[in-house]
């Protein structure tokens, strides 16, 4: 009898470590998987971190080449010339229409 005892408590035993062994198994798995996963997004914030260093490193080199007031006053001059030349277009127009129009009159005198 303590023979089936001691066969029934280490067949217990067996299947104990087997189910200790499949867990650690599906554990290791597991942990691989999430640490690929955590070293893939490690890459993506890396990659981020150069990508927004580069940029930093070029907006320090068009500040230093030309700053956001310098900027804004050539916006400013290109509009304001821009206009100018609406306005000069516009007056010339009007005085062709006019001097067409007294042609016109001047002609049926």
């Amino acid at each position: 009898m303590a023979e089936e005892t001691w066969n029934d408590y280490s067949k217990l035993v067996l299947k104990e470590l087997e189910r200790l062994n499949e867990n650690y198994d599906r554990m290791r798995t597991d942990m691989d998987t999430r640490f690929g996963e955590l070293n893939q997004k490690l890459t993506e914030v890396k990659n981020i971190e150069k990508t927004v260093s580069l940029n930093s490193a070029w907006i320090e080199k068009v500040g230093e080449i030309w700053s956001p007031t310098q900027m804004k006053e050539a916006k400013d001059e290109i509009y304001k010339q821009k206009n100018r030349w609406v306005a000069a277009i516009a007056i010339i127009s009007f005085v062709q229409v006019a001097v067409g129009i007294a042609i016109a009159i001047w002609g049926k005198f």
